[in-house]
């Protein structure tokens, strides 16, 4: 731990300033803490996603003849495939009381507003009857969520601070705080009725298409080497980091991770060499626990002192073992989170280099594309049923390296909160 000491030093005089900073932000707060505040629905639900999806003979048989994979995956789309209304609705609280709205006014209307944009289509055989795609309240869903999160408050706060209804003081509290938005309420819904119908003349049809192609244009423009797949992930991690899920750029890199696959799988039947080895490589050490090789980031909490970060280690390392990091991602948070940025970014590349070396030295060379298995089991295990010792060595260095970019962060960050526990605890003994 010598040398993380002297890491640390350096660290607390340079990064952790600019850091706390950052951290200090009371919109960075509302945001971290809204997204905090998802953590008990996507820690409840992570245990759905690993048992229905756990490739056990027999017993996965069974989960699906039963029903209960379908009752699983339909209690998974209502929640963390709808992260974005809940996100909406946590950061426009938090948000609004910082802008000076009362009660639930900036959840609501955050959460209102978010929904009021989402795209419906009718059923033509069935009057009055409309649907919504759940798949724009998800990953598709949820950096529009964070913006609104952002933006409807502060626009409802300046409409109010104009158009306020100045009720007496005998009214209840609660009915006070229920009517005093009405007005500017009624300005904003109308403002977003006008924009809605704007965007559908757009080429994107609607807010969402828009935001995420404008960020997956540039994914497109990428090909299947190492690099480019490289290239991707650093984005995407990028992307992750300010709350916009991986999905929503890999959707536009899939064909090229198809196509890659698609050849491989041919040239291993053909008895011939891979022609997208290295790339295959490459893409099955980046993702070990999560985005970022995530799993790295719950292991270093194994060393942290605070009690802050012993309770979030407790939750996170066991969905971030199969894959999962929601719970991390929310709940630490790291998204958003300034201590995290540069680990979480530079992670891809860092590790890709090593994957890159091992590779030429003959590790991965037995990686078998015929073999596919569910992405809930652990990396390290899918690594060595796809290619034996070699990519299980390739998907260990790729872990050690990741705990040991993440470690030094998180034993900053961990200082800081044993700090302010320290003067938590004076303050309450005053």
């Amino acid at each position: 731990m010598a040398v993380f000491d002297k890491i640390q030093n350096i660290m607390d005089k340079t990064i952790a300033p600019v850091a706390s900073k950052v951290a200090d932000s009371k919109m960075l707060d509302a945001l971290m803490g809204g997204m905090m505040c998802t953590l008990p629905m996507t820690l409840g639900v992570s245990v759905i996603a690993i048992l229905i999806n756990f490739p056990i003979p027999g017993f996965s048989d069974w989960v699906v003849s039963s029903g209960l994979m379908a009752t699983g995956n339909s209690i998974l789309t209502v929640t963390m495939n709808m992260m974005g209304i809940y996100i909406s609705f946590f950061i426009g609280l938090r948000w609004g009381k910082v802008c000076g709205l009362s009660g639930y006014t900036g959840g609501i209307v955050s959460g209102a507003v978010f929904l009021a944009f989402m795209p419906q289509q009718s059923f033509e055989d069935i009057p009055m009857a409309s649907f919504i795609n759940t798949s724009y309240m998800g990953s598709n869903g949820v950096f529009v969520a964070i913006l609104l999160g952002l933006i409807v408050p502060k626009v409802t706060a300046i409409l109010m601070s104009k158009l306020e209804i100045k009720l007496p003081d005998m009214v209840p509290p609660m009915v006070a705080d229920s009517l005093s938005p009405m007005f500017a309420a009624i300005v904003l819904f109308t403002a977003v009725w006008f924009a809605k119908w704007g965007l559908s003349f757009t080429p994107w049809g609607n807010l969402f298409d828009m935001i995420n192609t404008l960020i997956g244009t540039p994914v497109t423009m990428v090909g299947a080497s190492p690099l480019a797949y490289i290239i991707v992930c650093s984005l995407q991690s990028i992307f992750w980091f300010f709350g916009v899920h991986p999905n929503v750029m890999l959707n536009f890199y899939a064909p090229v991770i198809m196509a890659c696959s698609a050849a491989n799988t041919e040239a291993i039947i053909a008895g011939e060499a891979l022609p997208y080895g290295a790339w295959a490589v490459v893409a099955l050490g980046t993702a070990i626990g999560g985005q970022a090789n995530a799993l790295g980031i719950s292991i270093s909490l194994l060393f942290t002192k605070s009690e802050r970060f012993k309770a979030i280690r407790g939750i996170a390392l066991v969905p971030s073992l199969f894959n999962i990091s929601e719970p991390l991602m929310f709940g630490l948070p790291v998204v958003l989170n300034p201590t995290y940025f540069i680990p979480f970014v530079l992670n891809i590349p860092v590790c890709a280099i090593v994957v890159q070396a091992l590779y030429a030295l003959g590790l991965g060379a037995a990686f078998n594309p015929t073999i596919q298995l569910p992405w809930v089991l652990p990396q390290p295990v899918i690594a060595f049923m796809q290619g034996g010792i070699g990519c299980l060595v390739i998907s260990v260095a790729v872990l050690a390296v990741s705990v040991l970019m993440y470690t030094p962060f998180t034993l900053m960050a961990d200082r800081q909160a044993l700090r302010e526990e320290q003067a938590a605890l004076e303050e309450s003994a005053a």
